[in-house]
Order: C-alpha cells, then sequence, then structure tokens
C-alpha cells in the first residue's frame, strides 16, 4: 500500500503535468483548485426555461474561467481528431461551432414519423466520479488515477459538471459518446435516422410501422412510450429519461425537431414567427410588449434582450435555409430581414442609453476608446475606472462578429454603405412616420467620418435626403467645412476629424506613426490590405489599419502619447451638450 509520501509525490508530480498541459503554473493551479472556496468558484443565478421553472447556472471566477477554456479547447481538438480518425458523420450537433440546431433538424425532415424524447437533468447526471472514471478508462485516455482527479476538481462544481462552465459542454460530449454508439446500433437494426442535441435525442424513419422496441403507442391513447430496448440502453448509458417530454409526430401534423419544423424543408414554425411580428409591432408602437413565460405565463417587458434573441434565432435559421446568393438577399430581402432590421433600427437609433457613436472603419473605434481612457480630461464624462476596469459612458458599435451590421446594410462600414442610416431615418421617421409612435430617442447617434475623399458622396446624401424632407432643414459640408459638428436630423449627428485631409491615424505623434512590425511600417492607404500594389499600398513594405491598432495601440496604449485626439474628443462632447439643450 503507497504510504502518504508516495501519493503526495505522485499528486505534485500530477499537478505539474496537469499545469503544463493547461498553460498555468502548478502554484497558480494549486490555489485555484485548493485555495479558494467552493462557494467563491462560482457565482450562481438562474434564468427561466422556455418550458417552465428556471435552470441554474454556474459562472466561474476569471482564473477558474481561463483554466476550463484551456481544458475545453484541448478536448475539443481531440474530439476532432477522433472523428477525422473516424471517418464518420457525427450524430451530436450541441456545442460545435461546425453545426447547429438547423444540421441537427435536416437529418430528420420529410419522415412518417418523428420520436423526440429527452434525458433528464443532463450536466447534473455526469457527476464527479463519473467524469474521473472516464478519463482513467476510457482508450483515448487513460490518465493516471491522480491527473483524472485533477481534471474532475477542475470541471466539476460541488459534485456535478456545472452548467455554465467552459468545459462542461466537451467533457458531457465526450462521456455521451457511448450513448451515441448504443443509439446508433439500435437505429442500424431497426433502419430508423438518430441524432442527438446535448439532451435532446430524436429517431425518424419512413417505415409504415415504428418499431416497437424502440416506441409504442399506449393502448388507444395518443401517448407513446419508450420501448424496452431504447430504455435499456439508455439506462445502461447513465442516463434517465424524462417522461413528460416524449412526444411522436407523423407526417399529416405538425413535426418539430429541436424547435424547428421539419415536414417538408426545415424552418421556424409560422405561429413563432407571427408571434415575434406581433411583440415587434407592440414594441414599437407602445415602448413595451409581452413576452411569453411558459410558467407564469405573459409578462410585460421592456428589456429588449429576450425579443433580440428570438428575433435572432429565427433570422438565422430564414437565413441558412434561404439558398439565394448573399447579393440577391440583400437586393431583395425576406419579410424576416426587414422585421429584423426595424428592430436594430429601434434598438441603436430610437432606445439606445447612451451616446452611440458609428464609426467610418471597423479599427476606428479602437483609437476613440483608447483615447478616452488614457485622457482623464473626458473623464468621468466619457467614461470611468471601476473595480480595476474601465466603464466606457459612451457606446461604440462593433463591427466585429455582429449579425446587425449586416442587417442594418452597414456591412462592415464605409461612407458609402453608413449612407443606408440617412435613408432609414428619412424612410422609417419621416415618410412613414407611424411606423415607430414610441421614440425616445434619449441620446443622439453620431456617425464619426474621416474628412478626406472618401467624405464627398455621403455629404451630398446628406444634402440630397435633408432637401427632401420638409420638417428637416437642409445640411450641407464638404471636406473644406469647418463646422465642429454637423445636425442632420432628430438625434441623428456628424463630427469629421478636425482639418483637411485627415484620418483618425493622424492624431498620433509621428514616432507612433513610424513604428514597425516585422520590419514593415504602416501605411493607412489599405482598402484591401491583402492585395499588393493596391492604392499604394504593398504588403511586402507595409501593414495596414487593422495590424495597427490592434498591434502598435492596443498592445501599448499604457505608453502613448494620446493628447492629439483631444480636439476630435471634444467634438462629441459638443454634440451631447447639443442634443441636451434640443431635448
Amino acid at each position: 500500500m503507497p504510504s502518504e509520501t508516495d501519493k503526495s509525490i505522485k499528486n505534485k508530480l500530477a499537478r505539474g503535468q496537469a499545469a503544463s498541459q493547461l498553460d498555468v503554473t502548478e502554484k497558480h493551479l494549486a490555489h485555484i483548485l485548493y485555495g479558494v472556496s467552493e462557494d467563491k468558484k462560482y457565482t450562481k443565478f438562474e434564468i427561466p426555461k422556455r418550458s417552465g421553472g428556471t435552470r441554474l447556472i454556474k459562472a466561474p471566477i476569471a482564473a477558474l474561467k481561463n483554466i476550463q477554456s484551456t481544458l475545453s479547447e484541448k478536448l475539443y481538438a481531440h474530439i476532432e481528431a477522433i472523428e477525422k480518425k473516424e471517418n464518420k458523420p457525427f450524430v451530436s450537433f450541441a456545442f460545435r461551432k461546425s453545426a447547429s440546431i438547423i444540421d441537427n433538424a435536416k437529418r430528420h425532415k420529410n419522415r412518417r414519423w418523428v420520436l423526440n424524447l429527452d434525458l433528464q437533468d443532463f450536466f447534473p447526471s455526469f457527476n464527479f466520479g463519473r467524469v474521473r472514471g472516464f478519463f482513467i478508462k476510457d482508450k483515448d485516455f487513460k490518465y493516471s488515477e491522480e491527473i483524472a482527479t485533477i481534471l474532475a476538481q477542475i470541471a466539476c462544481h460541488e459534485g456535478t459538471l456545472p452548467q455554465g462552465g467552459p468545459c462542461s459542454p466537451v467533457i458531457s460530449e465526450l462521456i455521451a459518446r457511448i450513448l451515441d454508439m448504443r443509439m446508433l446500433g439500435l437505429a442500424k437494426k431497426y433502419k430508423l435516422t438518430y441524432t442527438r442535441y446535448a439532451d435532446d435525442i430524436t429517431f425518424s424513419t419512413n417505415q409504415r410501422e415504428f418499431p416497437a422496441a424502440i416506441a409504442q403507442q399506449h393502448d388507444s391513447s395518443a401517448i407513446w412510450k419508450i420501448g424496452k430496448a431504447l430504455r435499456q440502453r439508455i439506462t445502461d448509458s447513465g442516463f434517465v429519461i424524462n417522461e413528460a417530454k416524449t412526444r411522436m409526430s407523423f407526417r399529416n401534423g405538425r413535426q418539430m425537431v429541436t424547435g424547428l419544423v421539419v415536414n417538408k424543408k426545415v424552418n421556424i414554425a409560422d405561429s413563432y414567427y407571427r408571434q415575434a411580428r406581433a411583440m415587434c409591432y407592440f414594441l414599437f408602437q407602445n415602448g413595451f410588449y409581452y413576452y411569453k413565460n411558459y410558467a407564469k405565463g405573459p409578462s410585460k417587458l421592456t428589456r429588449l434582450n429576450p425579443l433580440e434573441g428570438r428575433l435572432g434565432h429565427i433570422y438565422n435559421v430564414k437565413e441558412k435555409v434561404d439558398r439565394r446568393v448573399l447579393r440577391d438577399k440583400r437586393d431583395k430581402p425576406s419579410a424576416m430581414r426587414k422585421l429584423y432590421r426595424d428592430f436594430l433600427f429601434y434598438k441603436y437609433f430610437l432606445a439606445w442609453n447612451k451616446p452611440l457613436i458609428i464609426t467610418e472603419g471597423k479599427t476606428d473605434l479602437i483609437h476613440l476608446k483608447e483615447a478616452v481612457r488614457h485622457l482623464p480630461a473626458f473623464q468621468p464624462e466619457f467614461g470611468k475606472q471601476e473595480d480595476g476596469k474601465f466603464i466606457h459612458a459612451l457606446s461604440y458599435f462593433n463591427y466585429e462578429g455582429k449579425i446587425a451590421h449586416e442587417v442594418l446594410r452597414l456591412y462592415g462600414g464605409g461612407t458609402g454603405n453608413l449612407k443606408n442610416i440617412l435613408f432609414d431615418y428619412r424612410d422609417f421617421l419621416h415618410d412613414k412616420s407611424d411606423k415607430y409612435k414610441h421614440k425616445p430617442m434619449n441620446f443622439p447617434v453620431i456617425i464619426f467620418l474621416d474628412n478626406d475623399s472618401g467624405l464627398k458622396k455621403f455629404a451630398s446624401t446628406v444634402e440630397e435626403v435633408t432637401k427632401n424632407i420638409k420638417a428637416v432643414p437642409k445640411v450641407s459640408f464638404s471636406i473644406d467645412s469647418e463646422d465642429n459638428f454637423y445636425h442632420i436630423m432628430d438625434n441623428l449627428y456628424v463630427v469629421k476629424t478636425p482639418g483637411k485631409d485627415s484620418y483618425i491615424e493622424k492624431f498620433y505623434d509621428e514616432e507612433i506613426i513610424k513604428m514597425k512590425i516585422d520590419g514593415k511600417t504602416f501605411c493607412p492607404d489599405n482598402k484591401n490590405e491583402k492585395a499588393e500594389g493596391t492604392g499604394g499600398f504593398d504588403n511586402k513594405k507595409h501593414y495596414g489599419k487593422t495590424k495597427f491598432a490592434k498591434e502598435v495601440i492596443q498592445a501599448q496604449a499604457n505608453k502613448i502619447d494620446f493628447s492629439g485626439f483631444k480636439p476630435l474628443l471634444e467634438r462629441i462632447g459638443q454634440v451631447i451638450q447639443d442634443y441636451a439643450k434640443k431635448t
């Protein structure tokens, strides 16, 4: 029998190996695992479940979250390697970047029978012993007991995988692979299609009779019971069936898989879309809407997040099933794309809770935010330090990874696309003045532009649009005009960079502009940074705006003098003051 000293040495060696693989020091890992009390490792909160009741979410503290995220990345890489080696189509579609509920539902479209069943308490079913035992016994891991224990300690909280932990999904997927193998065996035997989306299992077939070993109708009622063979394999895999959520659908009724209709093609249920449309109409007219809470009934809401989540889901599904090329989708938008645009216009331009700055370029917001953060003269009006974090009092429209810029037709920025904001203000608030009866507009929307040659077409559009709206004075400006700001209409303003032929990067000292990266110099004339020779940009000699903003400004912000931005930020402050007077 190993002595306590032997165990201690083994545990220390295991911590060292685990820490090395997780890119942290052994001391840091030991502190997180044993130096922080269990009640302080997570923040707990509840979110409503669509089916009623609430779901407990446990969010780990930052230090633990970072370790769990690293573990998650490595385990996902392991899954990809396994699947590549096996060269088989996967049947589990949750928690993957390359898959979605749409991919899951597609496997079951246009079938005679569709059986849905749910696994009860999915994440809590993966207890500490089960997680630890998996890493010891699984043929692809076979870790020592000490390392398996450490991995289970990292992943589990209060004895189970917490819903909200970054590595909980991937570990649940790894352990559930044995369930998938057993389900596939049954599916093959009884000529069925099988998929799983987390705890949601689906079987489908075009056979005349559904196999009784999988499910059968209870007496003469419409209730279906899980068959003995299926039940046994689920139980043997360590799971429990949620009997209340078992449902069978035939092709003459509405067939649903992970919330999507699959009768003929994969799509959103018409009733779900109609509800979202009605909610938007009520919001635009009254400033609130009714959201169905399955436990408590309809709730009166002014918060936009629940409705935006619903619209985003519908948009995502309908865009994926719409097989038209992107250009056609933009030129002839679907009813859903129009509805989502109406909502996003309301959210950003009418109901936003801070002054909103929309920049011409994707990286401009980096320069503005860093300037605000490093110039005390504009604090706390534009932002302030709180608990070690800078909290911005201004909001900056972010083009990165957001659907909003696509739906609002901003398409990544540029003056040519920003003109669409002008058209929407004209169409929605003046030509169709009944679209939004509720128009709080408590804060200004500021379009921030470089004062260079790209300004001309935008300025001419401003003049044309304002000239044709009776209730709005005509607005004119050019590259030579010197006003600090321009009030276009309603809460919409334009601010140019000070000085003729100026752009935002010009407000840094020369030594910053000339800073080299990998022997290359900064060239702002990079409309296509990947195309050599475009507009004077040579990718063998130059780097562009994105690299300059992220690797020079963001990375070295504490060493940079931002005083050149004072005139520019003063203009933004003047807009805020001007709009406050008008309202």
